[in-house]
């Protein structure tokens, strides 16, 4: 009997282990790199409305690093301190002394970060995602993407970025969450490639930029695989002077089929 048990228990272990559903609130914004649209730089306002959602996990966009633009300051690790996230910061390129990126901030332990460039012509600005790898609740693991496409009139670079992350996430083992700013309407070809391995998660959610009188969604929350989640009210912010995105956030129920 006791060998019985112990090969019940040790078959019993390569099992999924189901746990009740999770919640997770996400937050995606482009942070214009700390500058507000009053022209100031003012990290406590980003800070306050990460603060004011209560969101466990946050994509930034356009974030400084130690440049002289945004006075030296290590803008994620502010953030960090602000918020008492944990931190994983992708630089794209090196700009005016110091770097800048896209950044991710998590209420849960990042295990794991990496960062793969994405394609784009020579001139353009270089385009990264950024990925933390997420311990959940139960030990099971997520990638949370931060991201930030092309912002030029043709829909060329954004193309191909788009088919990069379908290509990369594609064969992905894990969860993933990839937020971030398109640059790209809902009908876009490029959102539409996104959406053909993704779920969007901010489907009902409106315009984002600029933030003070939107009138284009630019900014989303994208859900692989599409069958594993509910999601739970997302919305627009109503942040008008922060940044000249308007945030955006979901809660999100992670099902465990």
């Amino acid at each position: 009997m006791k060998h019985f048990l112990i090969s019940l228990a040790l078959a019993c272990s390569s099992w999924p282990l189901l746990l009740p559903a999770q919640n997770l609130k996400v937050l995606t914004y482009n942070i214009h790199h700390g500058q507000n649209m009053q022209g100031t730089l003012d990290l406590q306002g980003i800070a306050n409305v990460i603060l004011a959602t209560n969101a466990d996990l946050v994509a930034l966009q356009e974030m400084d690093s130690a440049t002289a633009r945004s006075q030296g300051a290590d803008q994620l690790k502010e953030l960090a301190s602000l918020t008492g996230m944990y931190t994983y910061f992708a630089k794209s390129m090196d700009y005016d002394g110091g770097a800048y990126g896209t950044g991710i901030l998590s209420r849960l332990p990042i295990v794991h970060g990496e960062r793969i460039a994405l394609p784009g012509s020579n001139g353009q600005e270089p385009r990264v995602a950024g990925i933390a790898t997420i311990r959940l609740p139960g030990d099971s693991l997520l990638q949370f993407v931060s991201t930030h496409l092309d912002a030029g009139n043709e829909p060329a670079e954004r193309i191909n970025q788009a088919n990069a992350l379908v290509q990369h996430f594609s064969a992905a083992k894990t969860l993933v969450i990839l937020a971030g700013d398109l640059n790209a309407a809902p009908v876009a070809k490029e959102t539409s490639l996104l959406k053909q391995l993704f779920a969007d998660a901010t489907q009902s959610a409106g315009p984002t930029y600029p933030a003070d009188t939107p009138t284009v969604k630019l900014d989303y929350i994208l859900l692989y695989p599409k069958h594993r989640w509910n999601v739970i009210a997302p919305r627009v912010i109503q942040e008008t002077v922060a940044s000249d995105h308007r945030p955006v956030v979901c809660e999100i129920e992670v099902l465990n089929h």
